[in-house]
């Protein structure tokens, strides 16, 4: 199944409706429209270009749940964790088999304009593969439009740009491949960070059953055979200014001085039409790419040392990436508190992680701010952990170094419920 008729699939399984919109605007139409449809997968022709693209996905967690044919979060994270922990061996098959060289030029890929105060058109579903010697890595990362030869990208010190220090180190620019249209297995793994002697490729087919990959004709690079576009060339030496960008807060990411995207060959795949997938920055399928594989991870930790969990949120008011709601079956004292640093552990990106007990639904916000009123005691339940490394989107941070805290709103672990006990309206 190619990336569109699994994404049409995956809507009608999620209840969703799919609209197709023709022809759009390059700039602002699929954010206004996006924005104020959340339950709505949209088709649409990026004017200017080839390229048909799609947007709004994954807006809830009912559309995770179609993807995985899934019920519960358990069974979700489950497929995530047993895919992270056994990825499935790649078949490598002929890249002429299933790609075509095109007279591209970047001019020609679907970079759009998503807010006013962005400092260019940008590629947000851009999927960088490097290899290397025998590890490769791939991982999303924000692609601004300069030029028809040149495109900044931003690169987090992360693993990319662990491997691409090791060409630079060399003396040679980085050889990457730039994958546009995976499917969404693809696309879920990329946003993973498993150690790094584990291809996110692997992840992915181990998720979706599908395992093909080619190689690139002029860096011999792997991709996924069912990709719609693939773009190699190389992560230069030098360095031009990349931003602003709306991030998934919904604030403008600054300028920084980061490497270049320089193409040197385009490829659209034989069997289907050019296809991307429009994620607009700080909204909900954002969130859900870039928070939703977290939520396995965090569980999985937590659970170590608090067998009682009971859910794991990365809550939309915290953008899906700074704030994680706990709920717990407490079993013995201080469990509580491990729960709280296992799940920074897990996520270091997290500012602050909310502790409340089992009978508090954590996908409701007023339920944990009434935990919050009722089970914390300010001078005993609030952990601050001062200058500790964690996003670099976090505005109070520097370059990423701040305060982490953890609220315990749970109820004293020796002191009866009658007092604590929310009352149920029957």
């Amino acid at each position: 199944m190619n990336p569109l008729q699994l994404i049409c699939e995956t809507a009608r399984k999620a209840g969703k409706p799919v609209e197709k919109l023709g022809r759009v605007e390059r700039d602002y139409a699929i954010t206004r429209l996006a924005s104020s449809n959340r339950g709505k997968l949209f088709l649409f022709e990026l004017e200017g270009t080839d390229f048909t693209g799609y947007a709004n996905l994954v807006t809830t967690r009912k559309d995770v749940y179609a993807l995985f044919e899934a019920t519960t979060d358990l069974e979700v994270y489950s497929r995530v964790i047993k895919a992270l922990e056994n990825p499935a061996p790649l078949d490598t098959v002929e890249f002429d088999d299933y790609f075509e060289r095109r007279d591209y030029t970047l001019d020609s890929l679907p970079f759009v304009k998503y807010y006013r105060n962005d400092g260019s058109r940008y590629l947000t579903s851009s999927i960088y593969v490097i290899c290397y010697e025998k590890t490769c890595n791939a991982s999303y990362h924000r692609t601004m439009y300069k030029s028809p030869s040149e495109a900044p990208i931003r690169v987090v010190p992360r693993q990319l740009h662990f491997l691409m220090k090791k060409y630079h180190d060399k003396g040679v620019d980085a050889p990457v491949a730039l994958v546009l249209g995976a499917d969404p297995y693809f696309e879920l793994a990329a946003a993973m960070t498993p150690p790094l002697s584990v291809f996110e490729a692997s992840v992915a087919a181990a998720m979706s059953g599908y395992n093909k990959v080619v190689k690139t004709p002029l860096y011999k690079i792997p991709v996924p055979a069912n990709a719609s576009v693939v773009v190699e060339g190389v992560l230069s030496r030098e360095l031009a200014e990349e931003g602003p960008f709306t991030d998934i807060l919904m604030l403008l990411d600054g300028k920084r001085l980061q490497p270049i995207f320089k193409p040197a060959g385009f490829y659209v795949n034989k069997h289907q039409t050019p296809l991307f997938h429009a994620i607009i920055p700080g909204l909900w399928e954002h969130q859900f790419l870039m928070g939703f594989p977290r939520e396995p991870l965090i569980f999985e930790e937590v659970r170590k040392v608090a067998p009682g969990v009971v859910k794991v949120r990365l809550t939309e008011g915290g953008s899906g990436w700074l704030h994680v709601a706990i709920s717990l079956r407490q079993s013995s004292p201080g469990e509580a508190k491990l729960a709280g640093l296992a799940a920074i552990a897990a996520h270091p990106s997290v500012k602050h992680v909310f502790i409340v007990d089992e009978d508090i639904d954590v996908d409701n916000s007023q339920e944990i701010e009434w935990a919050l009123a009722t089970r914390l005691k300010g001078g005993e339940d609030i952990i601050v952990l001062k200058d500790v490394k964690g996003s670099t989107l976090e505005p109070r941070s520097r370059e990423g170094v701040g305060d982490k805290v953890i609220f315990l709103a749970v109820k004293p672990f020796n002191e009866p419920w009658d007092k604590y006990r929310r009352v149920v309206v029957e």
